[in-house]
């Protein structure tokens, strides 16, 4: 009986030792989670704006052009052209879309900087933004 009684309030002890981890580290999870899904959204994007390119060339004198740029920029950051209402991503523009078209390969660029939900951490004042890049080639043509 007499080791039971030292045992009184530990648990409470260990519960308030082990929370403020558990909560950084649910944290971290959901930070890497929609990270990975803001550069997934960013590389369809730039997918769907290459085969926007190649697909829509109506009223082009050949298959070796391509869509208007500035409608595939729309299209990468709205996802539809005309560009109506928010983009795909927050902070993604039309200014950060690059779009190259060599001979018959058109290549769509897009760059966008990814703000964690938790920017900073505290005390530290570290900043822990991520540059995202994504890139998608297309042949024009047949």
């Amino acid at each position: 009986m007499k080791g039971l009684k030292k045992q009184n309030g530990l648990a409470a002890v260990e519960f308030a030792l082990i929370t403020p981890l558990i909560i950084v580290f649910m944290a971290l999870y959901i930070e890497i989670g929609s990270m990975f899904v803001d550069y997934q959204t960013l590389n369809k994007a730039v997918r769907n704006g290459a085969r926007f390119a190649v697909t829509s060339i109506y009223g082009t004198a050949t298959t070796q052009q391509i869509a208007p740029v500035d409608e595939i920029k729309n299209m990468v950051v709205y996802g539809r052209n005309p560009a109506v209402g928010d983009a795909l991503l927050p902070g993604l523009v039309v200014d950060g879309v690059s779009v190259s078209h060599v001979s018959d390969v058109v290549t769509v660029t897009a760059d966008y900087s990814y703000v964690p939900y938790f920017a900073t951490i505290p005390f530290l004042g570290v900043d822990m933004s991520v540059n995202f890049s994504a890139s998608a080639v297309m042949e024009t043509g047949l």
